[in-house]
């Protein structure tokens, strides 16, 4: 298998993340049925995620932090990997989450509403 690398020679940001939610996965002893079951998705998808070939988008990550009882920054790792901008408002954002996990429902909540919100004035959300 080749492995897929950037430009600068370094495996992409999938890749590596792909290797630690494999490793979180196995270190919690769980199979890519049981993480794929307990994230309502397919073990064909974790198989894709763990292997870089499916970007993970944030809430399916934070949702693998959550599970794998791992903090958002072990995915995102320490040799500069980064899938936000240090000290941007999401990364802002996030270092928030890691200390108070427990807003998370919430302000998913505000932000499906605020979606809908959304596409209800462009006219998309009317019956």
């Amino acid at each position: 298998m080749i492995k897929a690398t950037s430009e600068s020679g370094k495996a992409p940001v999938s890749a590596s993340l792909g290797n630690r939610i494999r490793t979180a996965r196995r270190d919690a002893g769980m199979s890519q049925g049981q993480l794929a079951q307990s994230l309502n998705t397919t073990q064909s998808a974790i198989s894709l995620y763990e292997a870089g070939q499916r970007s993970v988008g944030i809430d399916m990550l934070l949702s693998v932090a959550r599970i794998l009882n791992r903090p958002l920054h072990y995915f995102l790792g320490d040799d500069g990997d980064m899938l936000y901008v240090k000290d941007s408002d999401i990364a802002q954002l996030i270092g928030e989450l890691e200390k108070h996990p427990e807003d998370l429902p919430e302000l998913l909540a505000y932000w499906n509403f605020l979606r809908w919100r959304r596409m209800s004035s462009n006219g998309n959300g009317r019956h």
